[in-house]
């Protein structure tokens, strides 16, 4: 099981660092931690490419594919990348059917389930880019993961991306009208591939507590 971080489920509740957590509430989370980690179906795939930026039109080409991602944010985000990967996770739909749930029998059961899933997604997002990672190997450096939706890059990229990775068959991922993605608890992202360390920012960190035996272990990734 991958290792949630309790402090990180209090932050997405709204916890501050000195506000008193309740003996209730506390054992309310590590009941809800163990439950999530039972349920949910954790899976991620990506896919990596070449990449053309035109600085002038505000464009990536996403090579051997008709994505275009616009916007000033995506391109210095991969100014100077020399490769990107294409990143989809989900936690699968058991969660979703049981937040939904909590929604009508338990409120608060309900919002640290949300909690709990947030921080459960980024995990299996940090073990998808420590399995990339290795694939790539040493000469290669990652930055962070940039996603849709955010700065100026608009959401209206979300099918294409998620076309291209085969998010659908793989991963059982379905888009609304409104580009929101089903399962709720999924998550795309830009990553850039560059050839010198110094370039890639903002840099990709080996998360804390997790590594390449632990990606082995989980076994998360669809090819």
């Amino acid at each position: 099981m991958l290792p949630l971080k309790k402090s990180e489920i209090l932050r997405y509740l709204g916890y501050r660092k000195k506000q008193e957590l309740t003996t209730e509430i506390s054992t309310i989370i590590d009941e809800i931690i163990i439950e999530a980690q039972k349920i949910a179906k954790p899976r991620y795939c990506y896919q990596i490419f070449g990449l053309k930026i035109d600085e002038n039109d505000n464009t990536v080409e996403v090579l051997e594919t008709k994505l275009v991602l616009t916007g000033k944010k995506i391109i210095n985000h991969l100014y100077q990348a020399k490769q990107v990967a294409l990143l989809v996770a989900t936690l699968g739909v058991e969660v979703e059917r049981k937040m939904q749930c909590y929604d009508i029998s338990n409120t608060t059961k309900s919002l640290i389930m949300d909690a709990v899933c947030t921080d459960y997604i980024e995990k299996v997002c940090d073990l998808a880019e420590i399995d990339l990672k290795n694939k790539l190997g040493n000469f290669w450096h990652l930055n962070s993961r940039f996603s849709p939706g955010y700065g100026d890059l608009p959401l209206s990229v979300q099918p294409k991306l998620l076309e291209i990775t085969q998010a659908l068959q793989k991963l059982g991922i379905h888009l609304s009208e409104n580009l929101l993605m089903t399962p709720k608890k999924s998550v795309t992202g830009i990553i850039g591939i560059f050839d010198q360390k110094e370039l890639a920012k903002p840099r990709w960190k080996m998360p804390k507590k997790m590594n390449m035996a632990m990606v082995q272990q989980c076994s998360l990734r669809v090819k």
